[in-house]
């Protein structure tokens, strides 16, 4: 076989084993829990004017979605952030600015990990949102690392698969639940 196929097998299998953007089953039967997770990987930039190229900074962003639906019934949904900086004197801010088409909402951590120039931060996404996201069209985060703000804005495809990570997390949250009687609302 020809070396450029061979190339081009092994990058479509590198690609075809990927984990970024794809919703992934979870099911662990020793903690007993069932779940979904997204894991993106996304472009932020600074909302700060700097001299670097082109005067605006990029970082790298991981963001994880996990829902977990737990045997007893009960539901969460975690959004990690994770960042690499260059070595700087703040930290990734407890706050994250969330932006569902125009509506600003705001979101506490709930748990913190540095180490070096990795920076971690959990937020639980309350079940009155869960609804809200699923039916944006636009989704903007803003985070904030000492006196500078990050911004991030999700692509087209990046926000449907967020849509959709949403919208199976409902349904498995739902399949559990008892119906509802007409006239009623579940939300």
């Amino acid at each position: 076989m020809k070396p450029i196929i061979q190339l081009f097998l092994f990058i479509l299998f590198l690609f075809s084993c990927a984990t970024t953007n794809r919703i992934i089953e979870i099911e662990d039967s020793f903690k007993e829990i069932k779940g979904i997770k997204l894991v993106q990987n996304l472009k932020a930039y600074s909302s700060e004017k700097t001299g670097s190229f082109g005067g605006i900074k990029y970082y790298n962003l991981n963001l994880s979605y996990l829902f977990e639906k737990q045997k007893n019934g009960q539901s969460i949904l975690n959004a990690e952030f994770q960042m690499t900086t260059p070595v700087s004197p703040g930290e990734l801010d407890s706050i994250l600015f969330l932006n569902l088409d125009h509506e600003k909402i705001k979101l506490i951590s709930t748990e913190y990990k540095y180490n070096g120039k990795l920076m971690k931060r959990k937020f639980v996404v309350p079940e009155n949102l869960w609804i809200s996201i699923a039916n944006s069209q636009e989704i903007f985060y803003r985070v904030d690392v000492g006196n500078e703000g990050i911004d991030v804005r999700l692509t087209a495809s990046e926000t449907l698969k967020v849509k959709e990570f949403f919208n199976r997390a409902i349904q498995q949250r739902e399949a559990g639940q008892p119906p509802v009687p007409d006239g009623q609302k579940k939300w």
